[in-house]
């Protein structure tokens, strides 16, 4: 029997009424399901659900790199708080008042038991020892700027740390003495340093950067048992009386790195006849003698003295020169035109020991001795490579 054509349409409608009443959930669990990652959601939203918290910012790297070389490696060092009077005075009082065990606070300052502190003179007092960490300079302390000398002068001088930024021309009109915990570098164009030198005496933690100095003279001296000291990114020239760059006189945990020396007799001179031994550990590298006569460096009682991957262009008198017992290694170096590439001195020669050094019209090194690795980490570049990568990243910005 046939359906009457109105019924049979009800009977559709019926039908898929149904069929919709049943697909219709299950559909929409499905786009449930598939709205988090479909073309529907809000893209910046599920960028923020993917990626978590917006991160802060990184800090700002120092501009001129890390330093390389002993001026970062860790030294133990006397603390100067610990001077016997002191100490005595200190453990006393407070074993007055009964809060500290004076045996135990004098085996805490000796870092060891009371029976290694000897017998109480002031000879067997013990002394205490600290670890110096590297060179940081003063990226503790404020910023400050200085346009004259007076100014710099002041904030050199100060107790606590300081970042100095050098802006301009400024004659020196003298000496400068750095204290310890300083940075000072050149911002900008035209900073530049003039009639005088800056001297790191006795001081600790000391960065130099990015200093453009022009000085009849040395330009930095640093002595008096100075360590950690870094000198970097800078440009040196018209040196007439003794090296531009001096490191003498028990200094210690030295780096010279990425600094153009032109225009002068002598570069950088390491000790003296008169240092003792023990001392004088000192890294230069990635430095371009430009011209210079001689003194690349020249080191003279140095306990070890690393030279690597410098840039040596016709320098008529010779490149580097060990004395009176130094320890010198000297290695990835670009010798050119530079006519006595390493050197011993006649009568009081150093230890000198060299590898991977390209000599283009220069003469093959004098080696003498045995001289230990350093004991830091460092990458040699490709001598081949030396003098494009010097000339570009050598001298002050």
């Amino acid at each position: 029997m046939r359906l009457h054509p109105l019924a049979a349409a009800c009977l559709a409608v019926l039908l898929c009424a149904a069929l919709t009443s049943c697909s219709g959930p299950e559909e929409d669990a499905d786009d449930a399901v598939e709205t988090p990652v479909g073309a529907a959601v809000d893209p910046d939203q599920e960028e923020a659900d993917e990626s978590g918290p917006p991160s802060e910012p990184p800090e700002e790297e120092w501009p001129f790199g890390a330093p390389v070389g002993w001026a970062d490696q860790p030294m133990a060092v006397a603390d100067p708080s610990a001077s016997p009077d002191s100490e005595d005075g200190e453990e006393g009082e407070e074993g007055e008042e009964g809060e500290v065990d004076p045996g135990q606070e004098e085996a805490d300052a000796d870092g060891g038991t009371g029976a290694e502190a000897g017998d109480g003179s002031e000879e067997d007092a013990p002394k205490k020892r600290n670890e110096h960490p590297g060179v940081t300079g003063g990226g503790e302390g404020e910023t400050v700027t200085a346009t004259d000398a007076d100014e710099l002068a002041e904030h050199l001088a100060a107790e606590e740390p300081l970042v100095v930024e050098v802006e301009g021309a400024i004659d020196l009109d003298g000496t400068v003495r750095v204290a310890s915990d300083k940075t000072l570098h050149g911002v900008g164009e035209g900073a530049e340093l003039t009639g005088g030198d800056l001297v790191v005496d006795g001081s600790d933690n000391v960065i130099l950067a990015n200093l453009d100095m022009v000085s009849d003279g040395p330009a930095i001296a640093v002595r008096g048992g100075a360590h950690h000291v870094w000198v970097d990114g800078s440009t040196f020239s018209g040196g007439k009386d003794g090296a531009l760059v001096s490191v003498t006189d028990g200094a210690d945990h030295v780096t010279l790195s990425w600094n153009h020396f032109t225009d002068a007799e002598s570069a950088v001179g390491i000790g003296g006849r008169e240092d003792e031994s023990g001392a004088l550990r000192v890294t230069v590298h990635h430095n371009f003698f430009d011209g210079t006569s001689g003194q690349h460096p020249l080191a003279r009682n140095a306990e070890h003295v690393h030279v690597f991957n410098n840039y040596f262009r016709a320098n008529p008198e010779y490149g580097i020169q060990s004395a009176h017992d130094s320890n010198v290694l000297v290695e990835g170096n670009y010798f050119e035109s530079t006519p006595v590439s390493v050197s011993t001195e006649d009568g009081e020669p150093g230890n000198v020991v060299t590898r991977d050094n390209l000599l283009v019209d220069s003469d093959q090194p004098e080696l003498r001795g045995s001289v230990p690795d350093p004991p830091y980490a460092y990458e040699l570049d490709d001598t081949v490579s030396v003098p494009d990568v010097v000339m570009n990243g050598a001298g002050a910005n």
